[in-house]
C-alpha cells in the first residue's frame, strides 16, 4: 500500500508531526503527489521492468513461448538518512513572550531544509558524487553512454553518446569489444545491430538528447519526450523556470497559451497537452553538452505510482526527536529526521530531455 505525504498528514494524530509533514509538502509539487511505500531495512532490491512484454496467441494445449515473458533488470535503492536540527536559543526562549512561536519557526525552517534536500536528491541524486545520497532521476534515467574499444558483457546496457540519445537503450546480447565508432543505432524495439564483436538489441528507454551541442526547446521535441512515457500520459512535466518561460513563449508563438487548472492544494497550475507543468528549482541550467558551454538544462516527464516513480520510506515517515539542552551551547534542540529514498520501477514510465539551451 502506498501513501502520499498529504494523506499521511490527514491521518497523523501528533500535532507536531502533522505540522512537520505540512511544512515539508508546502510549495513542493513532487512531495505533494509522490506516493511512498514502506520498506524494512536500509535498502530495497527490486526488479525494474525493461519494457511491456507482448502477449502471445496460443492454440489449445499448445506450449507457451517463454520469449513473451516479462523481462526485468535488478536494481537497488539505498535508504538514506535525511535530517536537520532545529535549535532554539535559551536567551530568546527567556526573553520572548511566546516560546512556542520561536520553536515552531525553527522547526518549520528545518522542515523546509529537508524538503529542499529531498527535491535536490529527487532530481540530481548521485551516490557516486554525494555519499549516502540515493540515486535521483538524472542517474536512474540517464544511462551509461556507449564507449569505443570497450569490452562489454552480456546484459550490459548503454545509450548513444552524449547529445545523440534517441529515447532507446541498447542491451548487449553478444559479449565482445565495441568498435572505434558507434554503430547506426536502430530505433525499433527488438532490432539488433552489430558493433565489431558486440551485438546490441534495441530496448525502450527514456533519455532523449538535443544534439551534440544541445539545442533550443521545441514543441515537437517536448511531444517526443512525452511519447517516450508508455502506458498513458505522464503525471507531470518538471523543468527549470527558465525552460518554463521558453515553453510559454513557444505556446504563444503557436497561437495558444498553456492551459490553466488547479493543483492538489488549490493552487493555480499550467498544463501542456493536459499534463501539469511544474517549475523545479533543483533542475540545473548550467550543464554542458559538447560545445554548448555551461548553459544546458533538463526536462522530465514522469508517471507516479508503485509501478512507476515512487518514494521509499520507513514506517515512521518524517519523525522528530527532542534532544534537549545542548552541552556547550545555550540552546535546546529538536532533531527532524526521515529515512527515505526513491525508486523507478519501470524504464518506460520516466523520461528525460537533456541539452536544452536557452532561446
Amino acid at each position: 500500500m502506498s501513501l502520499t505525504l498529504i494523506e499521511a498528514s490527514r491521518l497523523a494524530t501528533d500535532v507536531l508531526k502533522k505540522g512537520l509533514i505540512e511544512s515539508v509538502v508546502m510549495d513542493s509539487p513532487v512531495l505533494q503527489q509522490l506516493p511512498f511505500i514502506e520498506v524494512v531495512g536500509n535498502a530495497l532490491r527490486y526488479n525494474r521492468e525493461k519494457f511491456p512484454p507482448p502477449g502471445g496467441w496460443y492454440a489449445p494445449q499448445a506450449p507457451w513461448d517463454p520469449a513473451t515473458a516479462q523481462e526485468f533488470e535488478p536494481m537497488e535503492a539505498i535508504v538514506g538518512i535525511l535530517g536537520q536540527d532545529a535549535d532554539v536559543d535559551q536567551y530568546l526562549r527567556s526573553t520572548r513572550a511566546n516560546v512556542q512561536d520561536i520553536e515552531a519557526i525553527a522547526i518549520a525552517q528545518a522542515a523546509k531544509g529537508i524538503r529542499n534536500s529531498f527535491e535536490d536528491m529527487f532530481i540530481n541524486g548521485d551516490p557516486g558524487v554525494t555519499p549516502n545520497q540515493p540515486a535521483g532521476l538524472r542517474t536512474l534515467i540517464g544511462g551509461q553512454a556507449w564507449e569505443a574499444a570497450t569490452v562489454y558483457a552480456l546484459g550490459d546496457i548503454v545509450v548513444p553518446t552524449e547529445g545523440n540519445e534517441n529515447g532507446f537503450r541498447y542491451e548487449c546480447v553478444t559479449a565482445g569489444t565495441s568498435d572505434a565508432a558507434p554503430p547506426a543505432w536502430p530505433i525499433v524495439h527488438g532490432d539488433i545491430v552489430a558493433d565489431n564483436t558486440v551485438d546490441w538489441q534495441c530496448r525502450f528507454g527514456g533519455h532523449l538528447g538535443s544534439g551534440v551541442n544541445g539545442d533550443n526547446l521545441t514543441l515537437s521535441r517536448l511531444d517526443e519526450l512525452i511519447d517516450l512515457v508508455l502506458g498513458g500520459k505522464p503525471d507531470m512535466l518538471l523543468m527549470s523556470k527558465r525552460t518554463r518561460r521558453e515553453l510559454q513563449n513557444l505556446a504563444r508563438a503557436a497561437g495558444s497559451n498553456l492551459e490553466i487548472g488547479q493543483g492538489k492544494l488549490g493552487e493555480t497550475l499550467q498544463f501542456y497537452n493536459g499534463i501539469p507543468v511544474y517549475p523545479n528549482d533543483w533542475i540545473p541550467n548550467n550543464l554542458e553538452v559538447g560545445g554548448s558551454g555551461t548553459v544546458c538544462s533538463l526536462v522530465f516527464a514522469i508517471k507516479l505510482g508503485t509501478d512507476a516513480v515512487c518514494g521509499l520510506t520507513n514506517s515512521g515517515l518524517i519523525q522528530y526527536e527532542r534532544i534537549g539542552t545542548l552541552e556547550g551551547f545555550d540552546a535546546t534542540r529538536t532533531r527532524i529526521k526521515w529515512y527515505c529514498s526513491m525508486a523507478c520501477f519501470s524504464a518506460v514510465n520516466a523520461a528525460m530531455l537533456s541539452g536544452v539551451t536557452p532561446a
